[in-house]
């Protein structure tokens, strides 16, 4: 196999030649769905373990949780290690943040994070496995996590979805207030989504 400097001059030249940044490049990976984007072989399995674990009902509701933040580091994190860095479980005064992802300092050079600059640099992953829908007082709170940690972007991992009677009531209503007042953006991301 080749060395790391080979293969970046292969792949500069290689970028050159068709005319496209490594930012460029990233992007149209993403528009058509790559398998470049995806997670290998080794961290599927793992996903597929944890997802598994979750959905059996021998466990307790708090190792749930841990499984939880678990498979949503291995999708966040770990299948793109090289591109964001991960803090779990940060304390503040008084709330803990499960999931901190910031830009990596290569992807920041290369320039990934200018591709996605809605992302800014870094964004919050709050892990929710209740037997219910999450309801609007947790949407509440990671709002305000959120906004302590001067963040714009959050991904709610809601296993069994988000509370509402329909699209701008109670948990559902409150991320489209928020996103309309503050433009800060809530992603609820529920089992059937993974």
């Amino acid at each position: 196999m080749a060395n790391e400097s080979d293969i970046v001059k292969r792949s500069e030249a290689f970028l050159n030649d068709i005319g496209m940044t490594a930012t460029e490049w990233l992007l149209t990976m993403g528009k058509y769905k790559s398998h470049i984007l995806q997670l290998d072989d080794t961290s599927y399995k793992k996903f597929a373990e944890l997802y598994e674990k979750i959905i059996n009902k021998d466990f307790k509701q708090s190792d749930k949780g841990k499984l939880l933040e678990d498979l949503s580091t291995l999708v966040l994190y770990q299948g793109y290690a090289g591109i964001f860095e991960c803090r779990r479980n940060l304390r503040t005064s008084s709330n803990e943040i499960d999931l901190q992802l910031c830009w990596t300092e290569n992807a920041r050079l290369a320039g990934i994070d200018r591709a996605f600059p809605f992302l800014e640099d870094s964004f919050l992953c709050e892990c929710k496995n209740y037997k219910k829908s999450v309801d609007v007082t947790y949407v509440g709170k990671f709002f305000s996590l959120l906004h302590v940690a001067r963040c714009k972007i959050g991904i709610m991992i809601a296993w069994n979805g988000i509370a509402g009677r329909s699209k701008w009531s109670d948990a559902s209503g409150l991320i489209r207030k928020i996103a309309l007042r503050d433009n800060t953006y809530i992603i609820p991301i529920e089992k059937k989504r993974f």
